[in-house]
């Protein structure tokens, strides 16, 4: 809906600085895949049991998502990888203009790879699809095609028959109940402030002040 893009902009300053990534690897050698979230309209990137539980409201056309990804995104795979953090990604289209366009588009293309195929999605991988797609976003002012996302989720490592129902355009989520659903959890969340990006932190039940470049470190120190 069209309203809600006026209430979902929120500037947010982020710094570029490089950090630390705290952490140690899960001894059992076993790496975190994804899932749906249980009700169906999120993904979950990382160990049922991480200690610390994220929940990110994220819009494939924001650019102030994108620059959340390219400043973090590597840190919260690093943090993935160690077993200690979980992410639900929340996908919202009020950017959209109708019942389709590019927004719907590459979130289906998110959903597709939680479904089974040869080999399971790594979290790694998954959160490498998601780097691509935001740090890609002039496909959105353009024509872009179920090929484009399919090439960035192959060059992530995305498994090739999964590469292949994107690159198909097959259907794996309603994009209009998922953003319905998750826009109503991102009022809930942050009913001040409901833009994206909106980081909530389901284990403390508050918004995280992302403006803070040492947040995710500050975070997993304090698990």
């Amino acid at each position: 809906m069209r309203y809600w893009a006026a209430l979902a902009v929120l500037v947010l300053a982020l710094t570029g600085c490089s950090r630390v990534v705290t952490g140690m690897p899960r001894p059992d050698g076993h790496p975190p895949g994804i899932a749906l979230s249980p009700d169906g309209y999120g993904i979950v990137a990382g160990f049922a049991d991480a200690p610390v539980q994220l929940e990110v409201f994220t819009e494939p056309q924001c650019d102030h998502c994108a620059h959340f990804q390219a400043s973090y995104g590597e840190d919260i795979r690093a943090q993935i990888q160690t077993g200690r953090l979980a992410v639900t990604y929340r996908l919202l289209t009020f950017f959209d203009d109708g019942d389709t366009g590019y927004s719907q588009a590459a979130a289906n293309a998110l959903f597709v790879t939680v479904q089974p195929a040869t080999s399971a999605t790594s979290a790694s991988t998954f959160q490498g699809f998601v780097e691509n797609l935001w740090a890609n976003q002039s496909l959105a002012g353009g024509h872009y095609t179920d090929d484009d996302f399919a090439d960035l989720a192959r060059k992530a490592g995305v498994a090739a028959a999964l590469v292949e129902q994107i690159a198909a355009g097959d259907d794996a989520v309603d994009a209009t109940e998922m953003n319905d659903h998750n826009m109503t959890a991102l009022v809930d969340a942050n009913p001040e402030a409901p833009g994206t990006p909106t980081v909530y932190d389901l284990s403390g039940g508050n918004v995280v002040d992302i403006s803070d470049p040492d947040w995710l470190n500050a975070l997993m120190r304090a698990s």
